[in-house]
């Protein structure tokens, strides 16, 4: 097949440069917790994505040439980046336009959105009724879907992870740096309807949703940097809900779940 997109592979080539350079920083690190970037994916992975939707040609062929493991990009824009290959795309919308515990539709979610990346949870999303690669994005929890244009084209975003967290001396220990935690809520607490009202605006749900999650403890409500964990135990604690703040390691916060 004739390659029309050269730009995308010299982007995906400088991605594992970056990669490469990251690694290198701190072997020993990386090599307990490996990742990589594997750049021809499987077939059927493709298949699967190519029959459920009409992909533009450009986010097409580089998901067929990007094939994450265990990586996210973490800059000054982003705290942990995940851009999803196709083994990973149909995985990434849950939450968003589907509900895995409801086995339903989630009807506030724009039909023709398709989330390519989350980034601790605010989406990056194609609309696919437009034909291009124009990339929106939202921040997650705040009760509605409030979507602005990030970047015109694929190409843009994906320039945006290239850029290292701190670019200068003493970026190789950054990762070191940070506490990394996961939040759970454990219970209902003294007042239930507060709970309920946590979870829906967290999840973007509606009550009948909220109250689904509720009933399937332990649900857990964040994972990331210790700053925001902070304040969502705060926010937890003000409410009354029962919750457990629980710290991970730097592999646990790069791995998928």
């Amino acid at each position: 097949m004739e390659n029309n997109h050269p730009k995308i592979d010299a982007i995906i080539e400088k991605m594992q440069e970056v990669l490469d350079a990251i690694r290198g920083q701190n072997p020993e690190l990386y090599a307990k917790y490996p990742m990589h970037l594997i750049t021809e994916a499987e077939e059927h992975d493709v298949r699967t994505v190519t029959e459920q939707w009409r992909l533009p040609d450009e986010y097409l062929y580089f998901l067929q040439h990007y094939v994450p493991e265990s990586l996210g990009w973490s800059t000054d824009e982003y705290i942990n980046l995940d851009i999803y290959g196709a083994r990973d795309l149909v995985q990434g919308q849950l939450g968003y336009s589907y509900n895995p515990v409801t086995d339903e539709v989630i009807s506030e979610w724009p039909d023709s959105y398709l989330v390519i990346a989350s980034d601790e949870g605010d989406p990056y999303c194609l609309d696919l009724s437009r034909g291009d690669t124009t990339i929106y994005t939202a921040e997650h929890g705040t009760g509605s879907w409030d979507f602005d244009i990030a970047y015109d084209n694929l190409e843009e975003f994906l320039h945006s992870v290239l850029l290292p967290r701190g670019s200068g001396d003493g970026e190789a220990d950054e990762t070191e740096e940070y506490n990394y935690y996961k939040v759970f809520i454990t219970g209902e607490g003294s007042d239930k309807i507060k709970t309920l009202l946590f979870i829906k605006k967290t999840f973007s749900c509606d009550y009948s949703q909220a109250k689904v999650y509720l009933s399937s403890l332990p649900l857990q409500v964040f994972k990331g940097i210790e700053s925001r964990a902070m304040k969502i135990e705060a926010d937890l604690k003000s409410i009354g809900a029962d919750y457990e703040l629980r710290q991970i390691d730097f592999g646990e916060f790069i791995s998928s779940r």
